[in-house]
């Protein structure tokens, strides 16, 4: 079976990798990367999802933090295939935790290229921060232009798919972070509260919880 992995905010699915193995062999990982230089909005970004999931054969949905919203707007639209959708500490609707936007009114001071991403690792991923994981992040987030990267931030801040929620009729897991500084409670509750049918699992992490704790998360999909 395979399982369709959609990246976080810098989008390219480079972060992704230590998950996309933690799968195997039960699950096959495909991850949809987006475009590093394309000004997009969620309605855009859903159109290229839709228009790259498998056309034959059954598939779950897996969705990393500014992904949700995304994978929340197909699920609703009950696509061929898919049996399982799974959100991991992400939102249906505009996060409002403090230190989100702290992060957004930054990246509107300076260019989202040039961010510190070294001194932010303590805030992003707690106690599992390694000098790896901000180098790769650090790489992710340069190679996407700092247009790119305002218009998802404008994206999220305008969010708000918690209408389609009830439209949902496969199997739907949330992953939530012990220790998430960005989405917090509040992404689950706005889905526990409209969903007929979600279940959460929580896993002791940072909101960068498929990095910090790849095999833990992949054991809960499966």
């Amino acid at each position: 079976m395979r399982a369709i992995l959609l990246p976080g905010m810098d989008g390219t699915g480079e972060l992704l990798t230590e998950f996309a193995t933690a799968l195997a062999p039960d699950l096959v990982a495909k991850v949809i990367s987006y475009p590093k230089h394309a000004v997009l909005d969620y309605a855009a970004l859903t159109a290229l999802v839709a228009d790259a999931l498998p056309k034959d054969g059954a598939f779950v949905l897996v969705a990393e933090s500014f992904s949700g919203p995304i994978a929340i707007e197909i699920a609703a639209r009950k696509p061929e295939g898919l049996i399982g959708l799974v959100l991991c500490a992400s939102f249906a609707k505009a996060p409002q935790s403090p230190m989100l936007r702290a992060f957004e009114t930054i990246l509107r001071l300076i260019s989202p290229n040039k961010l510190p991403i070294g001194p932010a690792m303590p805030w992003l991923m707690g106690r599992w921060s390694t000098r790896d994981w901000a180098r790769r992040m650090r790489e992710a987030v340069r190679s996407v232009s700092a247009e790119a990267m305002r218009a998802r931030l404008r994206a999220v801040a305008d969010v708000d798919v918690t209408h389609l929620i009830p439209q949902i009729d496969c199997p739907l897991l949330y992953l939530k972070a012990s220790r998430d500084r960005l989405v917090g409670d509040d992404g689950w509750r706005a889905i526990r509260d409209l969903s007929r049918n979600a279940v959460c699992i929580e896993i002791e992490g940072p909101h960068f919880l498929l990095q910090a704790k790849p095999e833990e998360c992949a054991a809960a999909i499966k």
